[in-house]
């Protein structure tokens, strides 16, 4: 097995964990108005940071993911509102997508 892939993952992990320990980092909930949670996730520094979800109307799980310093990162996954996937994709940081 190639060491580099594991280092770089590691590496990653490193920077994740020492941003989510920052004092700037704030909780962020959006609702709808009859107060269903519409968005859940966190910010660091002002950047969307670490797991976020959405909601539709319904409750029904509308996308999840993780975001690192306002960029998508790792595994997301977008969904209909019947629950049914719409998008399943891996991004990785910074700006590219597979």
């Amino acid at each position: 097995m190639e060491m580099i892939p594991i280092l770089k993952f590691i590496n990653f992990l490193l920077i994740l964990l020492l941003f989510s320990c920052n004092e700037n980092e704030r909780e962020y909930k959006l609702y709808y108005p009859n107060g269903d949670i519409r968005v859940s996730g966190t910010y660091v520094n002002d950047k969307a940071h670490g797991f976020w979800e959405g909601y539709y109307p319904n409750g029904q799980l509308k996308s999840s993911g993780e975001y690192y310093n306002g960029e998508l990162v790792g595994h997301w996954l977008w969904y209909y509102e019947d629950g049914s996937i719409v998008k399943d994709s891996t991004y990785n940081y910074p700006n590219s997508y597979e």
